[in-house]
């Protein structure tokens, strides 16, 4: 069995290690033969560090390391280029605009020195102009590759003095680039948002944008495909430990991992997720642990969006561009970040229209959970023994220790976040009850109206009205609890669950404001 390239990113370092490499240079085989300049986003650890030091091992000529890869059969002239490699994750750019400017040239100069050069200029604009010409006259046509072009105003979204410098240290940099066409042989960014990349690239109109391209949906990421190629032995020995057949055992693996998609056909998993499986042999929360999305939660909290409004989300456009950090749109940089996917595209008229949606179990699950735990002050920790209460509530048919824990989570929630409103109620209560697993459905249509929320548990199932009041006559929760109950039988909402087999229970939740009451009825079919 071939060793697993956990974290990872160099191309050279997984073949020469002879780790597991799954193959993607036909895609850099398309790219670097139909065009020249490149941008292409993709969430956190989803192989776009690795895509663009294949680019680099490609062009600095190491025809070596594709022996038995789909280029080494495609190429018949490994030219040698001098590439200019920026990498963000080696700058220092959150301690202040003149730090970040020196590290910047600093990278420059060691670039040049691997090739001999020495930089005269002390601006880092100046000196990348000055390192771009004299690899182009000592070597010839030069390749730019960034990774995380945008990572230093990503990382400052959230401090505003430091978003606008960081962003004009950016702007200067790739201004730079469009004066120097005649120098370059090719020109590839990558990063996660899109929200800057207009603004940021003066000039530059001639990069081509694959984030969505079909031709380039799996550049990066696993496919199903890949997955039963590549990693047989590790799905083998996950078959044996959890004594799955491998359909049981690749269902599971799909539920939790796999549904990125960037072109609302071709499904992925991110390869975080998937080598850490294989690694661990545990199905775990990998990909969102190993990052804190702090400023998505604080963008959620001021706009004061919940989870349960990311569902089934109709949108028209997922570039979202724009440089100021007041105006950003929170669907669009979900959707680039990885917490949302394109589930499915169609066009309406002439313009795409994307559905959205959790990728999978992994994303939706930590992500909730995250978000609950933002908006009721507590650790995301603390909130899972507290969630499993509240199951324990529904299987023992006890509304009123439901009702006691499920208002313990509403009573945390700060002033500043709290929404008067029945639709904040259902999100905040829908999120916790996704928390411990069940299966929730909300607004649930049915002939005679609509059902507020149906909850299912292996051995029955509640249909819940939500009744909520807020300065108003009524001044008895219990009331709304009642008239919520009422609803229910006179509406009849649970004739579609008559044939289920499944114990049947009405249950009425009243707010009025923080304050809860709960009433059930059982239908025992």
């Amino acid at each position: 069995m071939k060793n697993l390239p956990i974290s990872i990113q160099t191309f050279s370092h997984i073949i020469e290690g002879d780790m597991i490499y799954v193959d993607k240079t036909e895609h850099v085989h398309n790219l670097v033969s139909k065009g020249k300049y490149y941008f292409l986003s993709r969430p956190r650890r989803f192989g776009k560090s690795l895509l663009l030091t294949t680019l680099k091992a490609y062009f600095e000529g190491k025809k070596e390391l594709f022996k038995g890869l789909f280029l080494e059969g495609k190429e018949k002239e490994w030219k040698k280029y001098p590439v200019i490699h920026i990498d963000y994750s080696l700058i220092s750019y959150m301690s202040g605009l003149e730090t970040f400017q020196t590290s910047l040239l600093n990278l420059l100069r060691k670039i040049a020195a691997s090739y001999g050069l020495d930089l005269e200029n002390s601006n880092y604009t100046d000196a990348f102009v000055e390192l771009t010409g004299k690899l182009h006259d000592k070597h010839g046509k030069v390749v730019l590759l960034v990774d995380e072009y945008d990572k230093a105003m990503v990382d400052s979204l959230t401090q505003r003095e430091k978003f606008s410098e960081n962003r004009s240290v950016l702007h200067n940099l790739y201004g730079a680039v469009k004066g120097l066409d005649d120098y370059f042989r090719f020109v590839m960014l990558t990063g996660v948002s899109r929200f800057g990349k207009v603004n940021i690239f003066s000039g530059m109109n001639n990069l081509e944008d694959i984030s969505e391209n079909p031709a380039y949906a799996t550049i990066t990421g696993f496919t199903q495909s890949e997955i039963e190629r590549y990693f047989r032995d590790y799905l083998q020995l996950l078959s044996e430990k959890f004594t799955l057949s491998s359909d049981e055992l690749m269902t599971n693996i799909k539920y939790w991992y796999n549904g990125f998609s960037f072109d609302g056909r071709s499904t992925l998993y991110n390869p975080f997720s998937a080598l850490s499986l294989f690694s661990s042999l545990e199905f775990g929360n990998y990909w969102f642990s190993s990052g804190t999305p702090t400023f998505l939660i604080d963008l959620i909290k001021k706009q004061k969006e919940l989870p349960e409004n990311f569902e089934n989300l109709q949108v028209t456009d997922l570039t979202g561009s724009t440089d100021q950090i007041d105006d950003i749109p929170l669907y669009p940089l979900l959707y680039q970040t990885g917490y949302l996917t394109i589930e499915s595209m169609k066009y309406d008229g002439l313009r795409r229209r994307y559905t959205l949606n959790y990728p999978n179990w992994e994303v939706r699950e930590s992500f909730i959970r995250y978000v609950v735990a933002a908006f009721v002050g507590k650790s995301q920790y603390e909130i899972q023994p507290e969630a499993l209460k509240l199951r324990d509530a529904l299987s023992d048919e006890n509304p009123d220790e439901f009702i006691k824990h499920l208002q313990s989570f509403f009573s945390d929630i700060p002033y500043q976040l709290h929404i008067s409103a029945e639709a904040y109620y259902h999100s905040l209560t829908y999120m916790i009850l996704r928390l411990v697993g069940m299966k929730v459905i909300l607004e649930k249509s049915t002939d005679k109206g609509r059902i507020d929320a149906v909850l299912e548990l292996p051995e029955k199932v509640y249909i819940i009205e939500f009744k909520f009041a807020v300065n108003s006559r009524v001044k008895r929760v219990k009331t709304l609890s009642e008239q919520a109950l009422k609803q229910i039988e006179n509406n009849k909402y649970y004739e579609p669950y008559l044939a289920s087999g499944k114990k049947i229970i009405l249950f009425g939740v009243g707010w009025l404001d923080k304050k809860a009451h709960g009433k059930i009825k059982v239908l025992q079919t």
